[in-house]
């Protein structure tokens, strides 16, 4: 079959401006919850040796889903350009997730939902948001994800039956290699799938908000 390209001026799949934004908080946002849960649910019954490469997935998912978080963020904060437009670009990489953490710990849920200009069905949203602890202790694994090659190393796997530790390693956005590293326990690896649902529930949320918004008011879709 031949090969069907979409042109720059449409949105993937020829979808209409919301349509496309809807679609994007239905799926790829919720995508890592999904991918985590599902990775988390095969660990429980896995076999030792396998269990380290699941809670890696875990933390990978959780990487991606930090970064879409940030990119609706972006969308809905900054309107010079459209939030559709927006949510095409590239994903925001460790300096903007860092900035967006300092922001989201400095400010309460309602000056968010101002910030972000969405109403008050988000009020939740922005209240588990502002209820995560140490959302900066993510940021190892924003950054080796950033550059989009992130792998899965575990160290001293041939010295051991059974994984301690894992590392996410990558190449950060100047160039330098970096890993971080997490627990390969079930426990934490649970930890990080919930905090991936949190996240990408937040970032849903917000971002359905402003969905809704446009179709109450009767905007094209």
């Amino acid at each position: 079959m031949p090969t069907v390209t979409t042109p720059a001026a449409s949105f993937p799949g020829n979808m209409s401006e919301l349509g496309f934004v809807e679609a994007y908080a239905k799926a790829a946002v919720r995508k890592p919850q999904m991918a985590a849960d599902a990775a988390l649910r095969a660990l429980v019954f896995s076999e030792s040796g396998d269990r380290a490469i699941l809670a890696g997935l875990i933390a990978q998912e959780l990487a991606e889903a930090c970064r879409r978080l940030v990119a609706v963020y972006e969308a809905l904060s900054d309107r010079t350009h459209s939030v559709d437009r927006s949510l095409l670009r590239p994903l925001p990489g460790l300096a903007q997730w860092a900035a967006f953490v300092q922001r989201a710990a400095t400010i309460s849920p309602e000056q968010m939902l101002r910030e972000l200009a969405i109403g008050e069905d988000a009020l939740r949203a922005a209240q588990l948001l502002r209820a995560q602890p140490e959302l900066g202790e993510l940021s190892g694994l924003v950054a080796a994800a950033e550059t989009g090659n992130p792998m899965l190393l575990i160290p001293d796997l041939a010295r051991r039956q059974v994984a301690e530790e894992c590392w996410l390693a990558g190449v950060d956005a100047s160039g330098e290699p970096i890993a971080s590293s997490f627990s390969a326990s079930e426990g934490d690896a649970t930890t990080l799938a919930d905090i991936t649902a949190d996240i990408s529930t937040i970032a849903r949320d917000f971002l359905m908000s402003y969905v809704n918004a446009r179709r109450g008011a009767g905007r094209p879709g």
